[in-house]
């Protein structure tokens, strides 16, 4: 008579299950814990990543806030020339307009003294004429001073002659 007796066959004493489920358990369990274990290695690699991030993080706005006071620095010396480049503009501007107007004033100038000149021009054209008005003239004053000479010879003699006639008239 054979009798057939089944049995577990390992049981762990406090569990009370049988074996290959334990076993089964123990590489689930196994597996968790590898699977764990590269959880926790990702996490370390990614709070690292996070640390790095932070730190690239606070790095970039060091460099924005100092790029930002260099921008606003820059815009300050832009204001500051863009015054100060009007201010000269709006001197040149009154410059010029000034000069302008002596520029203005000089052409005027010039053109009263072309007319002057083209008077003075007319006149000197009207001199020749009488230039030779006075030649004629002098002509006639040195014809009339040899009249007078002459006339004056006569007068001379007329009055030698009367003289002359006045001593013999007085006894």
């Amino acid at each position: 008579m054979d009798k057939t007796v089944k049995m577990r066959a390992y049981t762990d004493p406090g569990s009370g299950q049988p074996a290959s489920k334990q076993k089964e358990q123990d590489i689930e369990l196994a597996a968790r814990d590898a699977q764990l274990a590269d959880e926790r290695n990702k996490s370390l690699e990614q709070l690292k990543t996070i640390v790095q991030l932070r730190e690239a993080l606070k790095q970039e706005q060091a460099k924005t806030a100092e790029v930002s006071k260099r921008v606003n620095e820059l815009e300050s010396g832009l204001k500051q020339i863009t015054a100060s480049t009007a201010n000269e503009l709006s001197r040149k501007d009154a410059q010029l307009e000034a000069e302008m107007k002596k520029a203005v004033d000089a052409e005027s100038k010039c053109k009263e003294l072309q007319n002057q000149l083209k008077q003075e021009q007319a006149k000197l054209a009207d001199m020749p004429d009488q230039t030779r008005l006075l030649e004629a003239k002098d002509k006639e004053l040195a014809d009339l001073k040899s009249r007078m000479q002459d006339t004056s010879g006569v007068l001379s003699k007329i009055i030698s002659i009367a003289e002359a006639a006045r001593l013999v008239g007085k006894p």
